[in-house]
């Protein structure tokens, strides 16, 4: 018989919307969706425990909370440009499920 530790892991499903400014096209936001498995060896601080979605959403927002945003989604195609101006991301989980 084999011995098989399962991992509590849960399937984030999120969006960031990325505000920016563009000389030439003026305001505007840019939104990517993204999926990530999270699960209880991420490095969070004051996380809370993995037992139900809820606790899962605010330990995915406190750990993306010190995590640099191109190290969470593929950040846009002008994001670095010195003309066009980022000036903030929101980040929303819009579902959590449990693998």
């Amino acid at each position: 018989m084999e011995n098989v530790i399962k991992k509590n892991e849960w399937k984030v499903r999120f969006e960031v919307t990325f505000y920016g400014n563009d000389p030439t096209k003026g305001s505007f936001r840019e939104i990517k969706e993204d999926t990530i498995v999270i699960n209880e060896e991420f490095q969070i601080n004051n996380k809370v425990k993995f037992d139900n979605a809820e606790n899962v959403e605010i330990n995915f927002l406190l750990w993306v909370d010190k995590l640099p945003i191109e190290k969470l989604t593929k950040v846009p195609h002008d994001y670095n440009n010195s003309n066009v101006r980022y000036d903030q991301e929101s980040i929303e989980v819009l579902e959590v499920t449990k693998l």
